[in-house]
């Protein structure tokens, strides 16, 4: 798990332990019962999402987090606070786990990431809202996110497949600390 500055502190404010598959949204849960597959230039997309796909892509990392991305489901939420805040995070984690679980039925050598961003916009840049996506790491491809801490307006978390068992996120000290490494 790597994080920006942002996410540390974020994290420092939620409860993440716990985190199951009953926190995914209904819509969500089929997106990731549906899978994953490769398309014919590479790229590892959730099957369920790839239904006319826009284009064309100028490499497969830009195919992989526009098809993937989504935003999370919030209206059910409390317009702003601690509660929106700690469920559109837990939502996010539970979901992108559940999709990376389902990642290695992908017969390839490229690692998948889930990538959490969460910022606030609207018209008083005062409404928090969250993204799920997710990318490859291929050779020879520039990265989804080479430095998390460019990110600056926004929360930024990358979960990967193999970063340890799903529905546990923890936060070591240093993150916590604002370090984000």
């Amino acid at each position: 798990m790597e994080m920006n500055r942002a996410m540390a502190r974020l994290l420092g404010r939620v409860d993440m332990e716990g985190i199951g598959p009953d926190e995914v949204p209904p819509g969500f849960v089929r997106i990731a019962e549906g899978g994953w597959e490769v398309t014919s230039r590479g790229a590892h997309v959730l099957s369920a999402l790839k239904s006319a796909p826009p284009g064309p892509f100028s490499d497969v990392v830009y195919e992989e987090y526009t098809v993937n991305g989504r935003g999370m489901t919030d209206y059910d939420l409390p317009a702003s606070g601690e509660e929106r805040e700690s469920r559109l995070l837990r939502r996010c984690v539970a979901y992108a786990s559940s999709c990376l679980l389902r990642a290695d039925q992908l017969d390839s050598t490229v690692e998948v990431s889930a990538f959490i961003s969460l910022s606030y916009g609207g018209r008083a840049d005062d409404h928090l809202t969250a993204n799920v996506t997710f990318c490859g790491d291929h050779p020879g491809v520039h990265p989804y996110a080479a430095d998390l801490e460019a990110f600056a307006t926004e929360s930024l978390l990358r979960l990967r497949r193999a970063g340890g068992p799903p529905w546990s996120v923890r936060v070591h000290e240093s993150e916590r600390a604002g370090d984000g490494r």
